[in-house]
């Protein structure tokens, strides 16, 4: 009974971990924070299916989605946004999507959505 505990209590916390991805989260708060608030909120903007969706392809997505902004757009061509920080951004945005099943709790910097 104890390992059947401690391996759904190794589960939950891997999955937790995928949810909250600090290097995601940095990448939202530099490029998305101003338009679309509070991280967790962002996240739950789209379902799992639609975050993998817009990051199937390169950048171009974002750019037609964002294209009738111009702020958005120049964060977007801001270097900042390397592949790398990319993929944090689309571990942090699935892992947190509405139908992820992630409920981000108190870090001390946020509490909630």
């Amino acid at each position: 009974m104890k390992k059947l505990i401690m391996i759904a209590l190794l589960l939950f916390s891997t999955q937790s971990l995928y949810a909250y991805n600090s290097k995601g989260m940095k990448v939202y708060k530099k490029m998305c924070l101003e338009c679309h608030g509070s991280p967790f909120r962002g996240a739950k903007m789209h379902t799992v299916m639609e975050w993998e969706e817009l990051f199937y392809s390169s950048e171009t997505p974002f750019k037609t989605i964002h294209k009738e902004y111009p702020e958005a757009n120049k964060a977007l061509q801001n270097h900042y946004l390397t592949e790398k920080r990319s993929k944090y951004l689309k571990k942090f945005l699935v892992g947190n999507a509405k139908d992820a099943g992630s409920v981000p709790g108190c870090d001390g910097n946020y509490c909630g959505y």
